[in-house]
């Protein structure tokens, strides 16, 4: 171990020297910077990555010798991020180059960030002349990248350097012990399939939880099942302005505004039929689920079940992949969710959708308080620097949990076993927090609970859920005062 981890020190060392031989150097910048790369500074849990983020700092200051970078360790598990982070802004005393999901930054948008929109459009000096992003930084990321990361008032408040996928970890010889192959063509299929396996092996077939307020895995399911049902009445719901900046996408995710102003015109109704077909797939989902899975609080107890085999599979992101290489003394593999038919429901587009996005680690962005410190300029550079493929791609295939949005960048493994759901259609809704306000995410969470608890009915669930997807559409018009809003 120590032999690999001095192995990537050097090479991580010799890339970002390479790397910065091909750009001026500017050694007029000079200060400190506190940067939180998230899971990519792990000292004590990961000290492999740790290595080349250090590597990549330090290079960073020999360039820049007036320049100096503390890398803050990511927090101890358990801690809840968006407290600290909040009281560390509130003192003017966050990071200068922080983490934070983009939702959450696009909730408080200029409050707490800068908006990235000029430099952007700046070169990355960093970046070798005449690939991507040496003439403009925004040209080395995807465009749907930079699509889904705009904030509510058109501005990029982060960027966005890798891009989290889910998918199915399942257990190989579990599956070939019942005879289930998992590529299933419709959703009854795969419910008969996963049935079969827990009528046959005694274990609870799919490993994931919901809770009632706050993020759980279960709110991957809710987008995939809601776009399914919806997916008909998409380009109802889409506007021309947000078509227009996105030339091209027949089908996409419906961003804030999007969701709100369809609710507003009554094209998005939760007591439309479509929902009873919602609700019925919810259903039959939380059925092959853990007994209590509303009593598990977390994403890695789920992983535990699988790894001991008390789960046939369970629903987990890119960055599983390397803990599960890791820990697993089975056969494993990935798969997914089938496509949604005609033989399920009316109107079924024939398609599964991916739940992917930037909610992962390389969501970087720069408080106020730094841009008064006058650290700007200073963190805008060395946020370039880290994002310059030299130096990122290293970060990621050493981490392996996450796939890598810089052009010129590759992603080894991660991508090679996500790469069937990659290439799936992304989902028309989002997680429940970020389709409207958390609030109204939390409120929808608790009334699925509550349906799935036999709490309520079909009828009685669906008024619910309107009443919430209302008064979510009234607190973004109050947040935001769009044109269309209700006086």
């Amino acid at each position: 171990m120590l032999k690999k981890l001095i192995l990537v020190l050097m090479l991580c060392l010799l890339v970002t020297t390479l790397g910065a031989a091909v750009v001026a150097q500017d050694s007029e910048l000079s200060g400190e910077l506190n940067v939180y790369p998230q899971n990519y500074y792990n000292p004590e849990s990961d000290p492999e990555t740790a290595a080349v983020m250090e590597s990549v700092a330090q290079a960073y200051m020999e360039m820049h010798p007036n320049v100096t970078i503390n890398l803050v360790p990511n927090l101890p598990a358990g801690t809840d991020y968006n407290t600290w982070l909040a009281s560390r802004v509130a003192a003017g005393e966050a990071p200068d180059i922080a983490w934070d999901q983009y939702g959450n930054r696009n909730r408080v948008q200029g409050d707490w960030w800068v908006a990235m929109d000029d430099y952007l459009q700046q070169p990355n000096h960093y970046i070798e002349e005449g690939t991507p992003g040496s003439e403009r930084w925004v040209e080395s990321f995807p465009d749907y990248v930079i699509n889904q990361t705009r904030a509510p008032d058109g501005h990029w408040y982060q960027v966005s350097l890798d891009w989290v996928e889910t998918a199915l970890y399942y257990n190989v010889d579990m599956f070939n012990e019942v005879g289930v192959e998992p590529n299933w063509d419709t959703w009854s299929e795969f419910v008969a399939d996963m049935n079969k396996i827990r009528d046959t092996l005694g274990v609870d077939p799919v490993g994931l939880y919901q809770a009632g307020t706050g993020w759980s895995t279960w709110v991957w399911a809710d987008d995939v099942f809601l776009s399914a049902v919806w997916h008909d009445a998409a380009p109802e719901l889409f506007t021309e302005e947000y078509n227009a900046l996105q030339p091209g996408r027949d089908f996409r995710m419906l961003n804030t505004e999007e969701v709100a102003k369809a609710i507003y015109d009554g094209k998005l109704d939760a007591t439309d039929p479509r929902m009873d077909t919602y609700l019925e797939i919810s259903k039959q989902f939380t059925d092959l689920l853990p007994v209590d899975y509303i009593g598990i609080t977390s994403l890695d107890d789920i992983q535990r079940l699988f790894l001991s085999k008390e789960v046939a599979s369970f629903w987990g992101g890119t960055w599983n992949n390397k803990q599960v290489d890791e820990s697993a003394d089975f056969e494993w593999g990935v798969a997914y969710l089938p496509p949604f038919t005609e033989e399920d429901f009316p109107g079924a587009a024939g398609v599964s959708y991916r739940v992917g996005g930037p909610s992962s680690a390389g969501q970087y962005g720069i408080p106020v308080a730094t841009a008064e410190a006058g650290k700007l300029d200073l963190a805008v550079d060395f946020l370039m620097w880290m994002s310059a493929p030299q130096n990122f791609g290293p970060l990621a295939s050493t981490y392996r949990g996450f796939i890598p949005m810089v052009a010129g960048t590759e992603g080894g493994d991660v991508v090679t076993n996500f790469s069937a759901v990659a290439a799936l259609p992304e989902r028309l809704f989002g997680d429940p927090s970020g389709r409207l306000t958390v609030e109204a995410g939390d409120e929808w969470s608790t009334a699925m609970q509550a349906y799935f608890l036999d709490q309520t009915d079909v009828e009685a669930t669906k008024d619910r859920l309107q009443e919430i997807w209302w008064d979510g559409m009234l607190a973004i018009c109050e947040q935001q005062a769009y044109d269309w809003c209700p006086s």
